[in-house]
Protein backbone atom coordinates (compact mmCIF):
# COMPACT_ATOMS: atom_id res chain seq x y z
CA UNK A 1 0.00 0.00 0.00
CA UNK A 2 3.04 2.26 -0.32
CA UNK A 3 2.92 5.27 -2.65
CA UNK A 4 5.06 4.93 -5.83
CA UNK A 5 6.45 8.46 -5.29
CA UNK A 6 7.11 10.20 -2.00
CA UNK A 7 4.01 11.88 -0.58
CA UNK A 8 4.48 15.45 0.62
CA UNK A 9 1.24 15.73 2.62
CA UNK A 10 1.85 14.65 6.26
CA UNK A 11 -1.49 12.81 6.40
CA UNK A 12 -0.05 10.06 4.17
CA UNK A 13 2.66 9.39 6.79
CA UNK A 14 0.35 8.73 9.76
CA UNK A 15 0.98 5.23 11.19
CA UNK A 16 -1.65 2.53 11.54
CA UNK A 17 -2.19 1.24 15.08
CA UNK A 18 -1.74 -2.48 15.70
CA UNK A 19 -5.08 -3.90 16.89
CA UNK A 20 -3.47 -5.99 19.70
CA UNK A 21 -0.39 -4.12 20.90
CA UNK A 22 -2.01 -0.70 20.27
CA UNK A 23 1.35 0.59 19.04
CA UNK A 24 2.28 2.34 15.78
CA UNK A 25 3.19 0.12 12.84
CA UNK A 26 5.92 0.96 10.26
CA UNK A 27 5.01 3.37 7.47
CA UNK A 28 6.09 2.80 3.81
CA UNK A 29 9.13 4.88 2.86
CA UNK A 30 7.09 7.07 0.46
CA UNK A 31 4.01 7.17 2.67
CA UNK A 32 0.67 5.43 2.15
CA UNK A 33 -0.90 5.38 -1.30
CA UNK A 34 -4.35 5.89 0.22
CA UNK A 35 -5.83 8.54 2.47
CA UNK A 36 -6.29 7.92 6.24
CA UNK A 37 -10.04 7.76 5.69
CA UNK A 38 -9.68 5.00 3.08
CA UNK A 39 -7.28 3.04 5.30
CA UNK A 40 -9.71 3.17 8.22
CA UNK A 41 -12.51 1.95 5.97
CA UNK A 42 -10.32 -0.98 4.85
CA UNK A 43 -9.64 -1.83 8.50
CA UNK A 44 -13.37 -1.81 9.27
CA UNK A 45 -13.94 -4.12 6.26
CA UNK A 46 -11.24 -6.48 7.57
CA UNK A 47 -9.18 -5.93 4.41
CA UNK A 48 -5.90 -5.08 6.19
CA UNK A 49 -3.46 -7.76 7.33
CA UNK A 50 -1.52 -6.87 10.49
CA UNK A 51 1.60 -8.77 11.59
CA UNK A 52 2.06 -10.56 14.90
CA UNK A 53 3.05 -7.25 16.45
CA UNK A 54 3.67 -3.58 15.56
CA UNK A 55 7.08 -4.30 13.99
CA UNK A 56 5.48 -5.64 10.79
CA UNK A 57 4.20 -3.22 8.14
CA UNK A 58 0.48 -3.82 7.41
CA UNK A 59 -0.55 -4.99 3.96
CA UNK A 60 -3.86 -5.21 2.15
CA UNK A 61 -5.76 -8.41 1.46
CA UNK A 62 -6.27 -9.28 -2.21
CA UNK A 63 -9.18 -11.64 -2.90
CA UNK A 64 -9.13 -14.04 -5.84
CA UNK A 65 -12.48 -14.09 -7.66
CA UNK A 66 -13.69 -15.87 -10.83
CA UNK A 67 -14.38 -12.55 -12.51
CA UNK A 68 -11.23 -10.83 -11.30
CA UNK A 69 -9.69 -8.45 -13.84
CA UNK A 70 -6.37 -7.69 -12.27
CA UNK A 71 -3.76 -6.99 -14.93
CA UNK A 72 -0.93 -9.42 -15.56
CA UNK A 73 2.37 -8.22 -14.14
CA UNK A 74 4.62 -6.51 -16.65
CA UNK A 75 7.37 -8.48 -18.33
CA UNK A 76 9.57 -5.40 -17.98
CA UNK A 77 10.73 -4.56 -14.49
CA UNK A 78 12.07 -1.07 -13.80
CA UNK A 79 12.28 0.12 -10.23
CA UNK A 80 13.67 3.55 -11.13
CA UNK A 81 12.01 6.64 -9.69
CA UNK A 82 11.05 9.11 -12.38
CA UNK A 83 11.06 11.94 -9.87
CA UNK A 84 14.83 11.55 -9.53
CA UNK A 85 15.18 12.38 -13.23
CA UNK A 86 13.45 15.76 -12.86
CA UNK A 87 14.93 16.53 -9.44
CA UNK A 88 18.42 16.45 -10.96
CA UNK A 89 17.30 19.05 -13.49
CA UNK A 90 16.15 21.37 -10.72
CA UNK A 91 12.50 20.89 -11.66
CA UNK A 92 9.50 19.76 -9.63
CA UNK A 93 6.79 17.37 -10.75
CA UNK A 94 4.66 15.24 -8.41
CA UNK A 95 4.77 11.97 -10.33
CA UNK A 96 6.56 10.85 -13.47
CA UNK A 97 7.77 7.60 -14.96
CA UNK A 98 11.47 6.70 -15.10
CA UNK A 99 13.29 7.74 -18.27
CA UNK A 100 15.02 4.35 -18.36
CA UNK A 101 11.67 2.58 -18.82
CA UNK A 102 10.70 4.85 -21.72
CA UNK A 103 14.09 4.38 -23.34
CA UNK A 104 13.58 0.61 -23.33
CA UNK A 105 10.05 0.84 -24.73
CA UNK A 106 10.82 3.43 -27.43
CA UNK A 107 14.05 1.73 -28.51
CA UNK A 108 12.18 -1.55 -28.94
CA UNK A 109 9.28 0.00 -30.85
CA UNK A 110 11.01 2.45 -33.20
CA UNK A 111 13.90 2.24 -35.66
CA UNK A 112 16.70 4.65 -34.85
CA UNK A 113 16.66 6.13 -38.34
CA UNK A 114 13.13 7.50 -38.60
CA UNK A 115 11.18 6.45 -35.51
CA UNK A 116 8.41 8.72 -34.22
CA UNK A 117 7.14 8.72 -30.62
CA UNK A 118 3.76 10.40 -30.07
CA UNK A 119 2.62 11.22 -26.53
CA UNK A 120 -0.81 12.85 -26.20
CA UNK A 121 -0.41 13.20 -22.42
CA UNK A 122 3.16 14.42 -22.19
CA UNK A 123 3.14 15.43 -18.52
CA UNK A 124 6.68 16.36 -17.52
CA UNK A 125 8.15 15.36 -20.92
CA UNK A 126 9.57 11.92 -20.13
CA UNK A 127 8.94 10.71 -23.69
CA UNK A 128 10.90 13.59 -25.23
CA UNK A 129 13.68 13.12 -22.67
CA UNK A 130 13.97 9.43 -23.58
CA UNK A 131 14.11 10.12 -27.33
CA UNK A 132 16.89 12.71 -26.87
CA UNK A 133 18.87 10.23 -24.76
CA UNK A 134 18.48 7.42 -27.31
CA UNK A 135 19.55 9.62 -30.22
CA UNK A 136 22.53 10.79 -28.21
CA UNK A 137 23.61 7.18 -27.58
CA UNK A 138 23.33 5.75 -31.10
CA UNK A 139 23.24 8.86 -33.35
CA UNK A 140 19.62 8.05 -34.18
CA UNK A 141 17.15 10.32 -35.93
CA UNK A 142 14.05 9.53 -33.89
CA UNK A 143 11.49 12.28 -33.48
CA UNK A 144 8.86 13.04 -30.87
CA UNK A 145 5.53 14.85 -30.75
CA UNK A 146 4.34 15.89 -27.29
CA UNK A 147 0.90 17.26 -26.44
CA UNK A 148 0.06 18.87 -23.10
CA UNK A 149 -2.52 21.37 -21.81
CA UNK A 150 -1.28 21.80 -18.22
CA UNK A 151 0.49 24.94 -17.02
CA UNK A 152 3.54 22.78 -16.36
CA UNK A 153 4.13 22.74 -20.12
CA UNK A 154 6.02 26.02 -19.58
CA UNK A 155 7.33 25.45 -16.06
CA UNK A 156 8.51 21.85 -16.42
CA UNK A 157 8.17 20.19 -19.85
CA UNK A 158 9.67 22.90 -22.03
CA UNK A 159 12.51 23.60 -19.61
CA UNK A 160 13.23 19.88 -19.27
CA UNK A 161 13.62 19.32 -23.00
CA UNK A 162 15.93 22.34 -23.30
CA UNK A 163 18.09 21.11 -20.44
CA UNK A 164 18.51 17.50 -21.61
CA UNK A 165 19.48 18.79 -25.05
CA UNK A 166 22.13 21.01 -23.44
CA UNK A 167 23.66 18.25 -21.29
CA UNK A 168 22.92 14.62 -20.36
CA UNK A 169 24.20 15.01 -16.79
CA UNK A 170 22.70 17.33 -14.15
CA UNK A 171 22.91 17.79 -10.40
CA UNK A 172 20.83 20.22 -8.35
CA UNK A 173 19.67 22.00 -11.51
CA UNK A 174 23.20 22.57 -12.87
CA UNK A 175 24.92 20.76 -15.76
CA UNK A 176 27.73 18.41 -14.73
CA UNK A 177 29.04 17.96 -18.27
CA UNK A 178 28.68 19.83 -21.54
CA UNK A 179 27.84 17.15 -24.09
CA UNK A 180 24.98 18.83 -25.85
CA UNK A 181 23.39 17.59 -29.06
CA UNK A 182 22.23 19.44 -32.14
CA UNK A 183 18.48 19.63 -31.91
CA UNK A 184 15.67 21.65 -33.40
CA UNK A 185 12.25 21.53 -31.81
CA UNK A 186 9.18 23.66 -32.34
CA UNK A 187 6.24 24.15 -30.02
CA UNK A 188 2.81 25.31 -31.08
CA UNK A 189 0.38 26.95 -28.69
CA UNK A 190 -3.21 26.54 -29.88
CA UNK A 191 -5.82 29.23 -29.36
CA UNK A 192 -8.23 28.13 -26.64
CA UNK A 193 -11.94 28.77 -26.33
CA UNK A 194 -11.18 31.19 -23.50
CA UNK A 195 -8.67 33.04 -25.71
CA UNK A 196 -11.32 33.47 -28.38
CA UNK A 197 -13.86 34.82 -25.93
CA UNK A 198 -11.29 37.16 -24.36
CA UNK A 199 -10.36 38.49 -27.81
CA UNK A 200 -13.86 39.37 -28.99
CA UNK A 201 -14.10 43.08 -29.70
CA UNK A 202 -17.65 44.41 -29.67
CA UNK A 203 -18.48 47.35 -31.93
CA UNK A 204 -21.95 48.58 -30.89
CA UNK A 205 -24.42 49.98 -33.46
CA UNK A 206 -24.01 53.60 -34.50
CA UNK A 207 -26.13 56.24 -32.80
CA UNK A 208 -28.51 56.37 -35.78
CA UNK A 209 -28.84 52.58 -35.80
CA UNK A 210 -29.41 52.54 -32.05
CA UNK A 211 -32.19 55.13 -32.40
CA UNK A 212 -33.82 52.96 -35.07
CA UNK A 213 -33.66 49.88 -32.84
CA UNK A 214 -35.07 51.84 -29.92
CA UNK A 215 -38.00 53.06 -32.01
CA UNK A 216 -38.75 49.59 -33.35
CA UNK A 217 -38.80 46.97 -30.52
CA UNK A 218 -39.58 44.09 -32.91
CA UNK A 219 -36.58 44.97 -35.07
CA UNK A 220 -34.39 45.31 -31.96
CA UNK A 221 -35.33 41.83 -30.74
CA UNK A 222 -34.62 40.29 -34.14
CA UNK A 223 -31.29 42.12 -34.28
CA UNK A 224 -30.25 40.85 -30.84
CA UNK A 225 -31.27 37.27 -31.57
CA UNK A 226 -29.91 36.87 -35.08
CA UNK A 227 -27.31 39.53 -35.83
CA UNK A 228 -25.89 41.29 -32.77
CA UNK A 229 -23.10 38.92 -31.79
CA UNK A 230 -21.99 38.16 -35.34
CA UNK A 231 -22.19 41.74 -36.61
CA UNK A 232 -20.82 43.54 -33.56
CA UNK A 233 -17.83 41.20 -33.15
CA UNK A 234 -17.04 40.69 -36.86
CA UNK A 235 -13.94 42.89 -36.69
CA UNK A 236 -12.34 40.90 -33.86
CA UNK A 237 -8.81 39.65 -34.43
CA UNK A 238 -9.77 36.13 -33.29
CA UNK A 239 -12.37 36.04 -36.10
CA UNK A 240 -9.77 37.29 -38.58
CA UNK A 241 -11.69 40.55 -38.87
CA UNK A 242 -8.46 42.52 -39.08
CA UNK A 243 -6.61 42.75 -42.36
CA UNK A 244 -3.23 41.09 -42.70
CA UNK A 245 -1.51 44.38 -43.56
CA UNK A 246 1.42 43.42 -41.33
CA UNK A 247 1.22 39.65 -40.87
CA UNK A 248 4.32 39.67 -38.66
CA UNK A 249 2.68 41.69 -35.87
CA UNK A 250 -0.83 40.18 -35.78
CA UNK A 251 -1.91 39.75 -32.16
CA UNK A 252 -4.77 38.54 -30.00
CA UNK A 253 -5.74 40.32 -26.79
CA UNK A 254 -6.02 37.54 -24.21
CA UNK A 255 -6.03 37.22 -20.43
CA UNK A 256 -3.13 35.39 -18.76
CA UNK A 257 -3.04 35.08 -14.96
CA UNK A 258 -5.70 37.76 -14.66
CA UNK A 259 -3.77 40.26 -16.78
CA UNK A 260 -4.79 41.24 -20.31
CA UNK A 261 -1.93 41.19 -22.79
CA UNK A 262 -1.27 41.09 -26.52
CA UNK A 263 -0.11 37.67 -27.72
CA UNK A 264 1.53 37.32 -31.12
CA UNK A 265 -0.10 35.02 -33.67
CA UNK A 266 1.99 33.26 -36.30
CA UNK A 267 -0.20 33.74 -39.39
CA UNK A 268 2.30 32.18 -41.86
CA UNK A 269 2.65 29.03 -39.76
CA UNK A 270 -1.11 28.77 -39.26
CA UNK A 271 -1.72 29.10 -43.00
CA UNK A 272 0.81 26.32 -43.67
CA UNK A 273 -1.22 24.02 -41.44
CA UNK A 274 -4.52 25.06 -43.01
CA UNK A 275 -3.45 24.09 -46.53
CA UNK A 276 -1.50 21.04 -45.36
CA UNK A 277 1.82 22.41 -46.61
CA UNK A 278 4.88 20.20 -46.45
CA UNK A 279 7.48 22.96 -46.22
CA UNK A 280 10.53 22.74 -48.48
CA UNK A 281 12.10 26.14 -47.74
CA UNK A 282 11.45 29.22 -45.66
CA UNK A 283 13.54 32.35 -46.13
CA UNK A 284 13.43 36.12 -45.73
CA UNK A 285 14.25 37.93 -48.95
CA UNK A 286 14.25 41.73 -48.91
CA UNK A 287 11.75 41.82 -46.05
CA UNK A 288 9.38 39.28 -47.61
CA UNK A 289 8.86 35.87 -46.04
CA UNK A 290 8.98 33.37 -48.91
CA UNK A 291 7.83 29.81 -48.18
CA UNK A 292 7.85 26.97 -50.69
CA UNK A 293 6.43 23.48 -50.40
CA UNK A 294 3.79 21.00 -51.48
CA UNK A 295 0.21 21.29 -50.25
CA UNK A 296 -2.25 18.51 -49.38
CA UNK A 297 -3.34 18.27 -53.04
CA UNK A 298 0.23 17.79 -54.25
CA UNK A 299 0.50 21.30 -55.76
CA UNK A 300 3.83 23.12 -55.67
CA UNK A 301 3.24 26.34 -53.75
CA UNK A 302 5.02 29.61 -53.17
CA UNK A 303 3.68 31.73 -50.30
CA UNK A 304 4.72 35.38 -50.03
CA UNK A 305 4.06 37.33 -46.85
CA UNK A 306 4.79 41.07 -46.91
CA UNK A 307 4.09 44.19 -44.92
CA UNK A 308 1.63 45.89 -47.26
CA UNK A 309 2.41 49.34 -45.89
CA UNK A 310 6.03 48.84 -46.94
CA UNK A 311 5.42 46.96 -50.22
CA UNK A 312 2.51 47.90 -52.47
CA UNK A 313 1.39 46.04 -55.60
CA UNK A 314 3.98 47.63 -57.89
CA UNK A 315 6.80 46.91 -55.45
CA UNK A 316 5.58 43.32 -55.10
CA UNK A 317 5.65 42.86 -58.88
CA UNK A 318 9.19 44.22 -59.02
CA UNK A 319 10.25 42.00 -56.11
CA UNK A 320 8.83 38.87 -57.75
CA UNK A 321 10.47 39.70 -61.07
CA UNK A 322 13.87 40.13 -59.38
CA UNK A 323 13.69 36.93 -57.37
CA UNK A 324 11.67 34.52 -59.52
CA UNK A 325 14.80 32.50 -60.34
CA UNK A 326 15.15 31.65 -56.62
CA UNK A 327 11.95 29.63 -56.86
CA UNK A 328 13.25 27.17 -59.43
CA UNK A 329 10.64 24.45 -58.78
CA UNK A 330 7.78 24.66 -61.33
CA UNK A 331 4.98 26.39 -59.46
CA UNK A 332 1.28 25.60 -59.46
CA UNK A 333 0.01 28.18 -56.98
CA UNK A 334 1.38 31.44 -55.61
CA UNK A 335 -0.25 32.82 -52.46
CA UNK A 336 0.25 36.41 -51.33
CA UNK A 337 -1.41 38.51 -48.64
CA UNK A 338 -3.29 41.61 -49.76
CA UNK A 339 -4.36 42.74 -53.21
CA UNK A 340 -1.89 42.00 -55.99
CA UNK A 341 -1.42 41.84 -59.75
CA UNK A 342 0.99 38.89 -59.87
CA UNK A 343 -1.07 36.98 -62.45
CA UNK A 344 -0.02 39.60 -64.99
CA UNK A 345 3.63 38.67 -64.31
CA UNK A 346 3.29 35.17 -65.71
CA UNK A 347 5.77 34.38 -68.49
CA UNK A 348 5.45 31.95 -71.42
CA UNK A 349 5.82 28.37 -70.27
CA UNK A 350 4.66 29.14 -66.75
CA UNK A 351 1.33 27.71 -65.60
CA UNK A 352 0.67 28.97 -62.11
CA UNK A 353 -2.16 30.92 -60.53
CA UNK A 354 -1.69 33.67 -57.94
CA UNK A 355 -4.27 33.81 -55.14
CA UNK A 356 -4.96 36.18 -52.27
CA UNK A 357 -4.42 34.59 -48.86
CA UNK A 358 -7.07 36.32 -46.72
CA UNK A 359 -10.29 34.88 -48.28
CA UNK A 360 -8.94 31.32 -48.30
CA UNK A 361 -7.56 31.71 -44.76
CA UNK A 362 -11.00 32.68 -43.44
CA UNK A 363 -12.76 29.98 -45.44
CA UNK A 364 -10.46 27.27 -44.11
CA UNK A 365 -10.66 28.57 -40.55
CA UNK A 366 -14.40 29.03 -40.33
CA UNK A 367 -15.81 27.02 -43.23
CA UNK A 368 -17.40 30.04 -44.86
CA UNK A 369 -16.65 32.26 -47.81
CA UNK A 370 -16.07 36.00 -47.64
CA UNK A 371 -19.57 36.64 -49.04
CA UNK A 372 -21.10 34.52 -46.28
CA UNK A 373 -19.22 36.47 -43.66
Amino acid sequence: MGAPERRTDPKFHEPLIHPITKKSCPIPANGWSRTPETLQQLIQNNEIIFGKDETVQPTRKVFLTPDGKRQISSVISDSGRGKNDVDKLGLEFPYCHPVSLYEELIAAATPKTDGLALDYFAGSGTTGHAVVNLNREDNGQRKYVLVEIGDYFDTVLLRRIKKVIYSPDWRDGKPVSRKGVTQLFKYVRLESYEDTMDSLEVTPPSEAQQDLLTQNPALAEDYRLHYALGVETANSACLLGKEFADPFSYTLSVVRDGVRREVQVDLPETFNYLIGLRVASCQRIAGVLAITGTDAEGSNCLILWRNIDEMDQAALDAYFDRNRDLFAEPLDIIYVNGDHTLNAMQQPGENWTAKTIEPLFRELMFGETSDER
